[in-house]
């Protein structure tokens, strides 16, 4: 009876007895990892997992640890979901393996392992994930876009139509009786300055016209004096193992967006003048700290907000971990550590990298005044 009841289960089940032997197996099971019950019942659940099934998992050497784990100290439930290979009379799947020890009168007897198919929902988690990762890159295309438009086309316009005004103000200096018109045109003037500065922050904000041309670690230079000027916020940037390193342009446009999300968090929640930022490459990771010493908040207390979720979003794609360490009035550290980055070359003498990298940051027209902020 209760082998029926296994075999109408929609789950594979295991049951092992005290010594971990496999007493019952259903055919859910079977079809799950392809081995016959007949190659399972009696055996040793210790060496199915080293010599068989391990041997089907991805990243079977993890997988046997954690299971193995179970069986000597045996106190304790465990889940996770695996990936099973194809083959041998299997199909591909994810399960969710969910064990834990069987109790008789407070005495433990054995152990019950459980795997769900999981297989759709991790598909579509994946297709969402591709979905969300193609999203963003479109968005980062487009922002560099749009920015290299404002920076080489609306601002120049913009520092031309300033010149041309200040220009036109001078003549009008030389004749009498246009006091009012020479105050309208100064008007006019500021009015064009502070729009120019306005397309310059937007500009930057999207994209630095740094980046490209120079490098992560000069574009957080760039951004400590950004922040310093426009918040009066003081940024210490610390670069460990970088020596003008370049990385490949995602992962310095993750990078540029970690810090730029960590310092708005700053100024928008910390209440502090101070914050440190870190840059660290540590073959084969890059790290990134960003550090204050404001009010901080409880983690308990607050989910994360846009921001940040899609900085977790950005560093996830790349391999890395984000976490995020908070103390009421004792600040707040974000850690991102990305794995197996590459640092790329850089080719032509230092002075050829130069003359490119300017070149690349003026534009082709180099006839026209050209605003290198």
């Amino acid at each position: 009876m209760l082998l029926n009841v296994l075999d109408a289960l929609p789950v594979g089940v295991f049951i092992l007895d005290s010594q971990f032997h496999v007493r019952r197996v259903n055919s859910k099971l079977e079809e799950f990892f392809g081995i016959p019950r007949t190659e399972l019942l009696g055996q040793d659940k210790r060496y199915l997992i080293r010599e068989r099934i391990s041997a089907i998992i991805e990243g079977g050497a993890d997988f046997r640890q954690r299971v193995l784990a179970t069986y000597d100290s045996n106190t304790y439930a465990e889940n996770f979901i695996c990936h099973v290979l194809p083959g041998g009379g299997r199909q591909e799947r994810w399960l969710e393996h969910f064990s834990q020890p069987i109790y008789k009168d407070s005495a433990i007897i054995g152990r019950a392992e459980v795997y769900f198919d999981v297989t759709e929902r991790v598909q579509s988690e994946e297709e969402l994930n591709w979905i969300s990762t193609q999203f963003m890159q479109i968005q980062e295309r487009e922002k560099a876009r749009i920015a290299s438009n404002l920076h080489n086309q609306v601002g120049q316009t913009v520092i031309a139509l300033r010149f041309s005004l200040e220009n036109l103000h001078t003549s009008l200096r030389e004749r009498e009786g246009l006091q009012h018109e020479q105050e309208r045109l100064e008007q006019i003037i500021r009015r064009a300055e502070e729009v120019g500065r306005e397309i310059s922050r937007i500009s930057s904000d999207l994209l630095p016209s740094t980046l490209k041309p120079f490098g992560i670690q000069e574009t957080v230079r760039w951004m400590a004096g950004y922040y310093k000027s426009l918040y009066g916020i003081t940024v210490d940037c610390q670069f460990l193992g970088l020596q003008n390193k370049r990385f490949a342009q995602e992962v310095e446009v993750v990078l540029f967006r970690i810090f730029q999300e960590g310092l708005n968090n700053v100024v928008k929640h910390a209440q502090t003048g101070l914050v440190q930022c870190k840059l660290i490459y540590s073959h084969p990771r890059i790290i990134v700290m960003i550090q204050d010493q404001g009010r901080g908040f409880d983690p308990a207390m607050h989910r994360p907000g846009t921001g940040l979720r899609i900085m977790q979003q950005r560093v996830a794609e790349l391999g890395g971990t984000l976490k995020i360490s908070s103390r009421v009035n004792c600040g707040t550290v974000i850690r991102v550590v990305i794995p197996e980055v590459a640092p790329v070359s850089s080719p032509g003498s230092p002075g050829e990298r130069t003359l490119a990298n300017i070149a690349a940051l003026v534009g082709p027209d180099t006839s026209a005044t050209t605003n290198l902020g």
